[in-house]
């Protein structure tokens, strides 16, 4: 008994559960203790000493007592509901003239409406002002020619046209897959039934499309309750609790109040989930049948020449912003003149003599950030997709809670956790690793777990049952044929990384100065042509990645952001 015992022991696989545990120790390290820390902490007021018997609400009275707090609540709350609106109306119509119209172009329509998604929202946020603002561009010829001009796009109304121009396209390509799926045999039973072709629209194909709606407008919501960037430049003194949060950790360090707005900004995220699944729970969907037919297209030439003109002109002014970046890099003596009165290469030389080691830093601390993430998610991956154990949602939602948490708020969970206590890494690179990890983590996430969930079970027993171990059978049977997973939410990663701005507002030292906090530098100074060089190179750099990754797995850019 005791010799079979033994050879019974032998026999067990150690490695993947030392993989569970290490991955495990991970999740906890990384993301249960900082958030659990900002919890904790966001119930003491500055200089505290962290215990039971100092826990109090007053970080949280500031919401009653300031007009200040009160007001940047409900700008939040305003700028994401009216960011889903705008949103939506140019996503959704844009979404149904690709799908549902003879438009054409559309390759080119869905490759251009991806971009705003990888194009950082800030870099090109100051150029609505020059374009748009009092003294901008289509202001002064507007007044020269016709003798009137638009409304101040500074304050509130620069920060929703730049963000619902950043943001539409979430829902332009849920709305599009959503559209592709749909049994079109249901709105022929419509229209057999005598309904017109609006009504159809209306009361059959809108609805059929909402669930793809509703969770594109959450994503938008939660990118818009929590940017940083553009409310930094546009906003003035509109203030929002992201800019509150960057206040209290630049200017006072009082993480405990920062933490505080942090928890109210995420309270307004976690409402929001919470009333779209109640909404989305009333009803039944069913967009797709046992059929396989294709999309109907409709014929109607005006519906496509309007399609084409209303997608134009949404993707023209969405891009407009970073167009204007990459031209303006090109010039000289803009700030206080109408127009750009000089070309040259000055900003170029400029911010390579400058800004070597932003760039430099930026490019170390993404791939470090993506390698790391690139490894614990795969295994987070396979050991959701792959192993049955209790408890397994809640592996799931730790993983992706950072998705659903705006970035400036696990910057300051990051901070708090590891600026005392046993490890300190403020300052330091590795904290700034630390915090991109756990941003981009999901993405690959979620990607690999796609990857791994179309990879039949059977492939992996049968080289178990030849004799080989269970790391033998990931490294050489399951990993490559995961690759293609892997490599999609890594470029993903990386690329936004690399114009991550929220998080490392709050994490950057002076040693540490990525290439998009130098851009915000030099805007706030209104050292327009260096930044604007600096935001060429950072666009260049994103683009080649998306570019080498789409040559690489031969995937379209839209589907590559399907997981964003």
């Amino acid at each position: 008994m005791a010799g079979s015992l033994k050879e019974q022991l032998r026999k067990i696989e150690l490695t993947p559960y030392l993989v569970l545990g290490l991955t495990l120790i991970i999740l906890l390290v990384f993301i249960v203790y900082p958030l659990s820390r900002v919890v904790f902490n966001s119930f003491l007021e500055s200089g505290d000493v962290p215990a039971i018997k100092n826990l109090t609400l007053a970080n949280f009275s500031q919401f009653s007592r300031s007009t200040l707090y009160r007001s940047a609540l409900l700008n939040s709350l305003t700028v994401g509901l009216l960011c889903v609106l705008f949103s939506c109306l140019l996503g959704i119509p844009m979404a149904y003239f690709v799908a549902k119209t003879e438009v054409p172009f559309k390759t080119a329509f869905i490759t251009l409406g991806t971009l705003p998604l990888i194009l950082p929202p800030f870099v090109g946020a100051y150029s609505w002002i020059l374009l748009f603002g009092r003294q901008g561009v289509v202001n002064y010829f507007l007044s020269e020619l016709f003798g009137f001009v638009l409304p101040d796009i500074y304050g509130a109304p620069g920060v929703i046209i730049a963000m619902s121009m950043s943001y539409y396209p979430f829902v332009f390509l849920l709305t599009y897959g959503a559209l592709l799926s749909a049994d079109p045999c249901i709105e022929e039973s419509a229209e057999i039934m005598g309904a017109s072709r609006l009504r159809v629209i209306r009361t059959v194909t809108l609805p059929l499309v909402i669930p793809s709606i509703a969770a594109s407008a959450l994503i938008v919501f939660m990118r818009a309750v929590g940017n940083f960037g553009v409310p930094a430049l546009l906003g003035g003194n509109f203030y929002v609790l992201p800019t509150l949060i960057y206040f209290q950790v630049t200017g006072f360090f009082n993480l405990n109040t920062a933490g505080a707005i942090a928890l109210v900004n995420v309270a307004m995220v976690g409402i929001a989930i919470i009333l779209s699944q109640y909404v989305m729970a009333r009803r039944s969907y069913v967009t797709i049948t046992g059929t396989t037919q294709a999309a109907r297209i409709s014929s109607n030439r005006i519906l496509k020449w309007v399609g084409t003109a209303f997608c134009l002109g949404v993707i023209f002014f969405s891009l407009l912003p970073h167009m204007t970046v990459i031209f303006t890099s090109f010039t000289e003596g803009w700030a206080g003149t109408r127009y750009p009165t000089k070309f040259s290469l000055e900003n170029y030389r400029r911010i390579f003599q400058f800004c070597g080691t932003p760039i430099k830093n930026s490019l170390f601390l993404a791939t470090t950030a993506t390698l790391v993430a690139a490894v614990v998610g795969t295994l987070l991956s396979y050991i959701s997709v792959r192993k049955r154990f209790r408890g397994r949602w809640i592996l799931d939602l730790t993983v992706m809670l950072p998705f659903i948490l705006p970035g400036i708020v696990v910057g300051v969970a990051i901070l708090i956790g590891f600026s005392s206590g046993l490890i300190i890494l403020s300052g330091t690179w590795m904290i700034m690793v630390i915090g991109f990890f756990i941003r981009r983590m999901p993405y690959i996430f979620r990607s690999t777990a796609a990857s791994l969930s179309q990879i039949d079970v059977a492939v992996e027993e049968a080289s178990t049952i030849a004799g080989a171990t269970w790391a033998t059978t990931f490294l050489k049977i399951t990993l490559p044929l995961m690759a293609p997973g892997i490599l999609a939410g890594a470029i993903i990663s990386f690329s936004t990384l690399m114009g991550e701005l929220s998080t490392t507002i709050i994490l950057y030292s002076a040693r540490w100065k990525t290439i998009t906090v130098a851009i915000i530098e030099f805007l706030f100074s209104a050292t327009i042509g260096p930044a604007y060089a600096l935001g060429t190179i950072l666009i260049l750099m994103v683009l080649s990645a998306i570019a080498l990754a789409n040559r690489l797995l031969g995937r379209k850019m839209s589907q590559m952001f399907k997981m964003v």
